[in-house]
């Protein structure tokens, strides 16, 4: 990949040039991007199913699934309760 410097002399030398050779420089350009962004993409796909498989073995292997536990606020169980209509859960909170 070019450095900041290498772009800057790049850029001082298609001024000099004609509009078609600006185009195909820009075109050559955005092509190598696109180039890199696929093989960076395709790194990740790569990590990713690395990580998906590692985890598909170790839940083979028999161990548990990793546990997820989700909690509110006072306030918003509270309100939960109250939209169901529960008083015995809502009385919990006084």
């Amino acid at each position: 990949m070019a450095n900041h410097l290498e772009l800057i002399q790049e850029l001082q030398q298609l001024d000099k040039v004609p509009s078609l050779e600006r185009l195909r420089a820009a075109q050559k350009r955005r092509a190598q991007q696109l180039k890199r962004w696929a093989v960076y993409e395709k790194e990740m796909q790569n990590k990713k199913r690395k990580a998906d498989k590692k985890t598909r073995n170790a839940y083979n292997l028999g161990q548990s699934e990793p546990k997820r536990h989700v909690s509110f606020a006072a306030s918003v169980a509270l309100l939960e309760a109250s939209a169901r209509n529960d008083p015995d859960e809502g009385e919990c909170f006084f």
